[in-house]
């Protein structure tokens, strides 16, 4: 029978909160150590479906659950400690972020208001998304999952209770299988990103935990199942946080760390060996109670100390560590607890009216956030400099973006587009390149977004010639693996069969040529060779090892600006950029190919390279902007080798 009564208290499970909770921040501090510390979320979520069924379960059973009188419990236990994070988020926001970013965190302080920012995150999930690492309310994505959880878990226990536990259990089940088949479907669909943010696939973790909650307690009836499980447990809990190897996740991915909580909350509560000694700990317990609010404050922190990249900032991250766990107690002592125990929040009306003036205030000050009040208000604040900087740094961003919706559309004069991102398999390549209005006359270029790039400069400085562009993001143009994607699905088919139909006798290949896999062009460069097909190879332009949102930020905290900063050398860039350019140059004179040095077009002979001019002339670590793309055209335009290969 499903319990009438509240169980004991499990001290335990503030441990183990605390073990979560420190993986997510050694993750995010950046320890190499805790390659799989973002699971630190999944155990919370396991936590969750098995506390909160317990709770509804106990409530139905005794004929006292009310589902309205739930979800404002739930509320209240949410909200109260998201405040002051809101309220700091917004104030790092107002002093750091330039207009683009600071309206894209309009949304995200609404969305995380209102609990709904896992999909205000996924919709703006494309290739061309702000680093994560500058979403200041990025984490809130687990908080938002939970109250849709809450949203639907007591409807589908409701549904189910007079059938008794096993039918609770088997929606339950039934619930978590179509959930893990259908996250594993979206990550075979190369869908990660709504595998990671939706509710849908993601409501499995919280559905092992209800199990546990459900089923009769078969395991712990077992001689020393206690330690037995709760060894096995935090084995494969931190077997996920620390042996992490890179496999698909979340879906199967997850599944070490959500097995392990489970087996955890298996253990019978009235045993007592080491490990639950351990995980009851004045030390984890303290961390584990401010968990919650630790979570909350640590990442708006973190982005605020590094607040452009993160990749090279361990020291300033291991300080905001240690500030996150004394701004967590603050929260804890200060707001939680006195709305958590405070007589004056428990009635319905209570709950009712400061909840409803929290998210009031909330949307008010959301939806203020872009209108000219707040721009005026950011004027007087500190370092208006640099968020000059940054403003023309997003402005460079959305024209870029706006140019890649009109290339998308075919919309640019002289430029054709065939995306593999959007179409599958060679005959639909083949079919594209070829369709009905590509000039006779027009080269093929192959290649990334690099590629387009370098496209798009190429019919500015020689818009007579008409290009078509055969693209797959992030891919050098060879068939080849990468993580799981395969790219230019057998390129070398599609070479061939335009070489037969003969729309192309002059081929351009382009990309970022990342190091490594550079070396896959080599055969696409014999397979151009042995079609008798004139090539050329633009090689590597700087990839730099920050955004440019960080080298502005690195100037003004020496008290300059980017204008004043002298070009980036090659220390600064995220590969051997000047190794990678010797070897394609070595793999186009091998394959009689001509080779376009893009590097030094853009950087000098020294390969140090400007990155603002009137404006800047790059929006992120790699892709130029208008200004950029301008002087790439330039550049093209006073190549030799470039003119006399569109003179063939």
């Amino acid at each position: 029978m499903i319990p009438t009564t509240a169980p004991s208290y499990r001290h335990e499970l503030d441990g183990l909160r605390a073990v979560a909770v420190l993986a997510v921040l050694g993750y995010h501090a950046g320890y190499n150590d805790f390659a799989g510390g973002f699971m630190g979320v999944d155990v919370f979520l396991v936590l969750s479906g098995y506390l909160i069924t317990q709770q509804i379960g106990a409530a139905l059973s005794a004929g006292r659950f009310h589902a309205g009188r739930f979800w404002l419990r739930r509320a209240r236990r949410l909200l109260p400690a998201m405040l002051p994070v809101l309220a700091f988020a917004l104030v790092s926001a107002l002093i750091l972020k330039g207009q683009g970013a600071f309206e894209a965190f309009a949304r995200h302080f609404l969305s995380a208001g209102f609990f709904y920012s896992n999909y205000q995150f996924l919709s703006e999930a494309d290739y061309f998304a702000r680093a994560s690492d500058t979403n200041l309310l990025l984490h809130t994505w687990s908080l938002s999952l939970e109250w849709q959880f809450y949203l639907v878990t007591p409807l589908v226990l409701m549904a189910t209770h007079r059938l008794g536990r096993r039918a609770m259990a088997g929606a339950l089940l039934a619930l978590g299988a179509a959930s893990l088949g259908f996250a594993e479907a979206l990550i075979g669909a190369d869908r990660a990103d709504w595998a990671f943010y939706g509710v849908l696939p993601r409501y499995w973790e919280f559905a092992a935990g209800g199990l546990v909650a459900l089923l009769p307690p078969v395991l712990p009836r077992l001689p020393g199942a206690g330690p037995v499980l709760r060894i096995l447990g935090l084995g494969a809990v931190l077997w996920a946080i620390f042996g992490y190897g890179g496999q698909a996740f979340p879906g199967l991915g997850a599944g070490w760390a959500v097995a392990g909580t489970a087996l955890i909350l298996s253990a019978p509560r009235q045993a007592r060996d080491p490990l639950r000694w351990l995980l009851e700990r004045n030390g984890l317990q303290w961390v584990g109670l401010r968990s919650y609010a630790i979570y909350l404050v640590h990442w708006p922190l973190f982005v605020t100390v590094t607040p452009a990249d993160m990749s090279r900032s361990e020291g300033p991250l291991s300080v905001a560590l240690l500030a996150s766990l004394f701004l967590g107690h603050l929260i804890y002592r200060y707001v939680e607890t006195p709305i958590r125990t405070g007589a004056r929040f428990h009635t319905t009306a209570a709950m009712l009216r400061h909840g409803g003036a929290a998210l009031t205030v909330t949307a008010a000050i959301g939806l203020a956030l872009p209108t000219g009040v707040i721009g005026g208000l950011r004027a007087a604040l500190p370092l208006a400099d640099l968020r000059a900087t940054m403003d023309g740094i997003d402005k460079a961003r959305e024209e870029y973006l706006d140019l890649m919706a009109r290339f998308n559309a075919n919309d640019l004069p002289g430029l054709s587009l065939c995306s593999l991102d959007t179409i599958r398999g060679p005959e639909a390549a083949v079919a594209c390149l070829t369709a009905p209005g590509i000039p006779d006359n027009a080269i093929l270029l192959i290649g990334d977004s690099h590629g387009r790039d370098a496209v798009i400069a190429l019919s500015r400085a020689f818009p007579a010639q008409p290009f078509v562009m055969l693209h797959q993001s992030s891919c050098v143009p060879a068939t080849y693996i990468r993580g799981r994607s395969l790219c230019f699905d057998r390129l070398a088919e599609v070479l061939g069969a335009l070489a037969a139909r003969g729309p192309f006798d002059r081929v351009i290949l382009a990309a970022r040529w990342w190091q490594g896999e550079h070396l896959n062009a080599e055969a696409t460069l014999s397979t151009l060779a042995g079609l008798d097909l004139a090539t050329l190879v633009i090689g590597p332009g700087p990839t730099f090892d920050a955004p440019m949102e960080s080298f502005a930020l690195e100037a003004a905290l020496d008290g300059s600006s980017l204008r004043d900063r002298p070009p980036i050398g090659p220390g600064r860039f995220a590969f051997d950029v000047p190794a990678v350019m010797s070897g394609m140059q070595r793999m186009a004179h091998d394959a009689g190919a001509t080779y376009v040095d893009r590097l030094h077009l853009l950087c000098g002979e020294t390969a140090r390279c400007p990155v603002i001019a009137t404006d800047p002339l790059y929006w992120d670590d790699q892709h130029l902007g208008p200004a950029g793309l301008s002087r790439l055209a330039t550049a093209f335009g006073g190549d030799p080798a470039l003119r006399g290969f569109l003179r063939r």
